[in-house]
C-alpha cells in the first residue's frame, strides 16, 4: 500500500507517542462518532472523544468503548465531564503501541476508604 499520503501531516487524533510516557488524567468534553475507510474499501465507525483543553481528539476501540459503557452507561451524554486516565500498551500482534484508558468515578478517589 502506498503510504506517501500519510507522510508529513500532523494527525488531529491523539497517538500513543503523543503521551511521551506520561499517564495523564483528562476530562471528556464531547463524544461523537467518526467514519474511517478500511483497506478493503469498506467503512468502519469508531467513537471519538473530545478532551477538555486538548487540541487532539481521541479515537477509541470497541474495547475502550465497552469500558466507558461499563462505567458510565450506554448514553454518551453521561460520559461528558467524566475523568479518564490515558496510558499506552504495546500490542505485539500489530507491532505498535496504542492508547488504553481507565474510566474513573467519584469513588476512585485514592483518599476513599477501601470499600470492603
Amino acid at each position: 500500500m502506498d503510504m506517501s499520503k500519510y507522510a508529513g501531516s500532523e494527525s488531529k487524533y491523539l497517538k500513543a507517542d503523543d503521551l511521551k510516557g506520561t499517564t495523564p488524567t483528562v476530562v471528556i468534553e464531547d463524544v461523537a462518532t467518526i467514519e474511517f475507510e478500511k483497506d478493503d474499501g469498506g467503512k468502519q465507525v469508531k467513537v471519538r472523544l473530545k478532551l477538555r483543553g486538548k487540541e487532539k481528539e481521541l479515537v477509541i476501540s470497541p474495547t475502550q468503548t465497552a469500558k466507558l459503557i461499563d462505567r458510565y452507561g450506554a448514553d454518551s451524554d453521561e460520559w461528558k465531564g467524566q475523568s479518564i486516565i490515558l496510558d499506552t500498551e504495546f500490542y505485539p500482534k500489530f507491532n505498535t503501541k496504542g492508547i488504553v484508558l481507565t474510566a474513573l468515578s467519584n469513588s476512585d478517589d485514592p483518599s476513599d476508604p477501601i470499600p470492603f
